[in-house]
């Protein structure tokens, strides 16, 4: 079993303390719709929640699935669950103790997940049906995963300095960053490179999935600290900068920067909604900052409760936005702001 970082457990502990913020309600019974808790004061659209059958089961990454269903990981759990539109949740246990990160749909309709605890890629069929693979590399850490233009899956190795690349059929093969790197997130960009963030090095790798070669990373101030990906309506790569307090989006090779306003934030995954706005997880200030890319400017961000860990973000096929909810002293949720 690999812990999550001790500095997050000070932090959200510390903040807890001291925070004056209003506790939004708890979901209901197991895999039922939860009550509904609006927003505190901020004016933003109304959170409702689902709690997990399985308590502190910590749900890390959340994504769509290829059944119109949002997928998320439980970390603690060792499982992979689904939660329909309307909120019920199902759970898969996965038989190793695994500690499942991040997921994805692949190419063959299946779902794909990172065990760091197991040090393997997981294939999952939508009816629960698990197959593990083994990643060459031991205590290689595997965190993000992200389909290529090329059809594979492709993964970061967040101890090893790796990133590593996975066929359908299960074969795998690892190419070296340096051995200084620490990479979290990966994902395809509309240009067929393959960008992963370097948390450590301050740097966005590019990897070029047909000639198998690292480009020239794109180089960001020094301790951004980047963590999570994604591609904008704009078709450009976005991400969170979690030192740094800000977000940022890559255009033509060049970074622009934009600083939440919030005192302390900690950004860790952002998604862009049905309405334009990118909607990012602060899992330290127990919020969503909401941002609109057209006006350049921050717009005020939704509040939750004292005890929340906004992780992960995903856009679900009803339109609204749907995030995982851990922590470390209530009933692990799946919220879901209605837009």
């Amino acid at each position: 079993m690999i812990y999550r970082f001790a500095v997050v457990v000070a932090a959200v502990s510390f903040i807890a303390a001291c925070s004056n913020i209003g506790t939004s309600s708890l979901g209901s019974s197991s895999g039922q719709p939860g009550v509904a808790g609006l927003s505190s004061n901020t004016g933003g659209p109304p959170v409702k929640y689902f709690q997990t059958p399985t308590q502190f089961s910590w749900p890390e990454y959340i994504r769509m699935g290829p059944d119109g269903n949002l997928w998320f990981t439980e970390y603690y759990a060792n499982n992979i669950a689904r939660v329909t539109p309307a909120g019920t949740i199902m759970e898969f246990a996965e038989p190793a103790d695994s500690d499942n990160e991040a997921l994805v749909t692949g190419p063959d309709g299946n779902i794909w997940f990172t065990s760091p605890g197991s040090n393997q890629i997981g294939r999952m069929t939508t009816s629960g049906a698990f197959t593990m693979f083994d990643i060459p590399t031991s205590n290689s850490s595997p965190r993000g995963i992200a389909v290529g233009p090329d059809g594979n899956l492709w993964f970061a190795e967040y101890y090893a300095g790796k990133i590593g690349r996975i066929t359908p059929s299960g074969s795998v093969m690892e190419f070296s960053i340096s051995i200084n790197s620490s990479p979290w997130e990966i994902i395809a960009g509309t240009d067929g490179i393959m960008y992963v963030t370097d948390s450590t090095s301050d740097e966005i790798e590019r990897f070029d999935p047909s000639t198998l070669k690292f480009m020239s990373p794109i180089q960001l101030r020094q301790a951004d600290n980047p963590w999570g990906l994604t591609i904008g309506q704009d078709h450009n790569v976005w991400f969170t900068g979690r030192a740094s307090h800000k977000i940022g989006v890559i255009v033509n090779g060049k970074v622009h920067e934009f600083k939440i306003p919030t005192d302390g934030a900690y950004p860790d995954d952002l998604a862009q909604g049905s309405d334009g706005i990118f909607y990012i997880t602060d899992s330290l200030r127990n919020s969503i900052s909401r941002f609109n890319p057209t006006t350049g400017t921050f717009e005020p961000r939704i509040i939750l409760g004292t005890t929340s860990i906004p992780t992960s973000i995903a856009v679900g096929s009803d339109g609204n936005i749907w995030f995982t909810d851990p922590s470390y002293t209530s009933p692990a949720r799946i919220g879901r702001l209605s837009i």
